[in-house]
């Protein structure tokens, strides 16, 4: 007997989120090499323009393959943003207890402790926001 069943579209929609957010890091990286590295902009200026632009591009990817919900809105755009902004907050938040009670590891793997904790907590609340009333994961045809 099962505890509780996941329904199928949830488990699409989380697979789904987790393929753009592979893609976003990767397309995250890029920029951060080539605003930095080959551009030779300031490294916050550079991290804040990639961050930027990592975020849009996933509110695109998330919307339109994931969560098909069509419409963007500017409403939409703040509330993404501010569900990003807050998982940052949040992983910045365990940061101390991670890097305290683990101190035997580098500072480096106890940021990525944090990881499981955001995409959670981002899935969670992109779900809700992009799904609103109905949504429905796009089908392979």
């Amino acid at each position: 007997m099962k505890m509780f069943k996941i329904d199928r579209n949830l488990k699409l929609k989380f697979i789904g989120f987790s393929f753009v957010g592979l893609i976003i890091t990767l397309f995250s990286i890029l920029l951060l090499f080539f605003f930095i590295q080959l551009l030779n902009i300031n490294l916050y200026v550079g991290y804040c323009i990639a961050y930027i632009l990592s975020i849009f591009l996933s509110l695109m990817l998330n919307n339109t393959y994931v969560f098909v919900n069509g419409k963007i809105t500017v409403n939409k755009i703040i509330l993404y943003f501010l569900i990003y902004l807050s998982s940052m907050l949040i992983g910045l938040i365990f940061l101390w207890p991670f890097t305290y009670f683990f101190s035997d590891i580098n500072k480096f793997m106890s940021s990525l402790l944090s990881i499981p904790i955001t995409f959670l907590w981002n899935f969670f609340f992109v779900n809700k926001l992009l799904c609103e009333k109905h949504c429905r994961v796009k089908e392979r045809q």
